[in-house]
């Protein structure tokens, strides 16, 4: 599988410019597989990765399933450090 280059933080924030770049896409009328095949074009990964992606940005799934495909397990938009900074 090609590197999906995205990080963590572009995944969880689905307020990025890529997902909205997605979401125009589809909105534009743009077949879901050309879509697929844009993803992979511009951010790497397989098939799957970028399905997952585009369900992010259409809002059929969670950053969490894509986190855990891409074995990112840490997917929480807050560190436990800073969880543990702010309880005390």
């Amino acid at each position: 599988m090609a590197t999906f280059t995205l990080g963590r933080k572009s995944i969880i924030n689905e307020c990025s410019a890529e997902y909205d770049w997605v979401r125009q896409q589809i909105e534009d009328g743009v077949d879901r597989g050309r879509v697929i095949a844009s993803i992979q074009r511009n951010f790497g990964g397989d098939e799957e990765t970028a399905g997952l992606f585009l369900k992010i940005a259409v809002g059929e799934s969670t950053p969490g399933v894509l986190l855990t495909h891409l074995s990112l397990s840490d997917w929480s938009p807050c560190s436990n450090q800073y969880l543990e900074s702010i309880e005390k």
